[in-house]
Parts: C-alpha cells; sequence; structure tokens
C-alpha cells in the first residue's frame, strides 16, 4: 500500500525516488541515539519542527531557487526524510506529507504548489544496531535507508551524522552538500561545500 501508517511504505519510497517525474532533496536529522529506544511519548509538533527549521528552510529556499529547472523539465520537488528521531518524521508528514494524489497525478498538479515540502518518509522506528534485538534485520533497515538517501539529487544532513554522510559521498551528485546543526540560522545561505571539499574536510579523500 502507499500508506504505512501515517508515513509511506518503503516501496513507493523507493518508486518516487526512482521516478524521473520527481526531483527528490534529502534531508537527514540525527537528534541521538536515545531517541530510538523512547516510545509514545507525547510531543508538540510546532516546537519539534521549530528546533531543526534550518533543514526544512533551507529545503524550500533550493525548491523556490530552481522553480525554472522543475517547469522546464517537467519535474515536482519532493524532500525525502531521514531520521533517527520518530517524531521529527512524524511531526513533518503531518505537515508536509507527500499525497497519494500527486504521486499519481501524471500531469504534476502538485508541481504548482511549490508552498508545499512534499514529505516522503516511512513513520515507523529505526532499530539502533546496538540496541535492537534483531541486529541483523536492522543493520539491512540501515543499509536501505542510505541507499534510498543515495538515490537523492540534492543533500542536507546533520553535521556530526556519519550515517548521512556515507549515503551523500556514495550518491556522487556534483552538487553542494549542506549540514547542519540543531538549531542553527533557519537559511543554506552559505552553508553548502562541494563533494570534493567535503570528503576532504570530513574523511581525508
Amino acid at each position: 500500500s502507499f500508506i504505512n501508517q501515517l508515513g509511506h511504505s518503503p516501496r513507493h519510497i523507493l518508486q518516487t525516488l526512482l521516478s524521473s517525474r520527481f526531483f527528490p532533496i534529502g534531508i537527514q536529522i540525527r537528534a541521538g541515539d536515545q531517541t530510538m529506544t523512547r516510545t509514545n511519548v507525547p510531543f508538540d509538533e510546532t516546537t519539534i519542527l521549530k528546533k531543526f527549521e534550518n533543514f526544512f528552510n533551507c529545503s524550500q529556499q533550493i525548491i523556490n531557487t530552481n522553480i525554472k529547472l522543475f517547469r522546464e523539465t517537467n519535474q515536482v520537488p519532493i524532500v525525502f526524510l531521514l531520521s533517527d528521531d520518530i517524531q521529527i518524521r512524524q511531526a513533518a508528514l503531518k505537515r508536509w506529507k507527500f499525497s497519494l494524489e500527486c504521486f499519481q497525478s501524471f500531469d504534476n498538479k502538485c508541481q504548482s504548489n511549490n508552498n508545499s515540502l512534499n514529505i516522503l518518509a516511512n513513520s515507523n522506528p529505526v532499530f539502533h544496531i546496538s540496541y535492537a534485538n534483531d541486529r541483523i534485520l536492522a543493520l539491512r533497515l540501515g543499509i536501505f535507508d542510505n541507499f534510498l538517501f543515495s538515490l537523492c539529487e540534492q543533500h542536507l544532513f546533520s553535521i556530526e551524522s556519519g550515517f548521512g554522510r556515507f549515503a551523500v559521498f556514495a550518491s556522487l551528485k556534483l552538487r553542494n552538500i549542506y549540514s547542519f546543526f540543531h538549531n542553527e540560522q533557519p537559511s543554506c545561505q552559505n552553508q553548502s561545500i562541494p563533494l570534493a571539499t567535503a570528503g576532504y574536510h570530513w574523511s581525508g579523500i
């Protein structure tokens, strides 16, 4: 099915990211390992999105900057969101969920609404390999998420995240990379660096 509870199923995430009809922008937010072990904790959506608004605002700025390109290529910008914190994904989906109607629209009617981030995300908890009962399953799911993230055309991720960084390098997209701390200025101006510079800065490549 297209909908996996609040979010999207892995199959439809993969189908969407592979489709030439969409321009996927990838966001990977590392909130901390402790967020993987909490369950059913109430949270305020506005507060949690405010904490990470630099990621979402930067995505919107990238979309606004490339509106002409999207019209010329007849593509719809979407945002694939990965995070260890289920609350971030749930809050973003409730506000900007990528709809089934948009996915099925062959004339790209949703292209005209560039004020929506069209969030594509799974709303299920993720497993840390150190805490999971089934470590092999946790590893497989993590590798698959990395693969999905590498399919995105543009990448934004937490500056302290090795998980997100690996997928960005594996994608070999020749576009600038954006990395943020939490609660930074809600903008991506002057925050990007080229792939080659990032490789040297972070891993000595």
